[in-house]
């Protein structure tokens, strides 16, 4: 379980989440530069980051520090690519400390994709194939 702080200021107690979402639009300098900003968020972020999607999926793209800012630079393109990332697209990331992202992707419906196997999961979706496989002779089907 995540673990949280509480803050005081102007008398008013406030929840700090240890596990902090933030958004990003893909924006047009995003697919022309093929690097992204992220938040820093202190020490823990070194490099190599690694990148989590919902089918499991996990991809190491690597940080690259400028003038204060963290970018996700090598790796990025590829990620992008596979992912068919626009203009309009938007990114849910959530920080889980060390350098360790789980990301969510909505296209310019503002509906979350249908994320695509890729070989970083093969064995995922060999088990998820398998338990289809079980369930079907269960009930009798082929």
């Amino acid at each position: 379980m995540a673990s949280s702080s509480h803050q005081q200021g102007n008398s008013h107690l406030k929840f700090i989440s240890s596990s902090p979402y933030f958004l990003k639009i893909i924006l047009q300098d995003t697919i022309q530069n093929g690097k992204l900003f992220v938040k820093n968020h202190g020490n823990s972020m070194s490099s190599p980051a690694m990148l989590s999607v919902p089918s499991g999926a996990v991809w190491k793209v690597e940080l690259t520090k400028s003038d204060g800012k963290i970018w996700l630079e090598n790796g990025w393109l590829e990620f992008s690519n596979h992912y068919s990332l626009d203009i309009g697209h938007l990114l849910v990331f959530r920080y889980d400390g060390n350098s360790n992202f789980r990301v969510i992707i909505f296209d310019k419906s503002a509906s979350e994709i249908q994320y695509p196997y890729t070989s970083n999961n093969h064995s995922r979706s060999s088990e998820i194939l398998k338990l289809n496989i079980n369930e079907s002779k269960d009930d009798g089907s082929i």
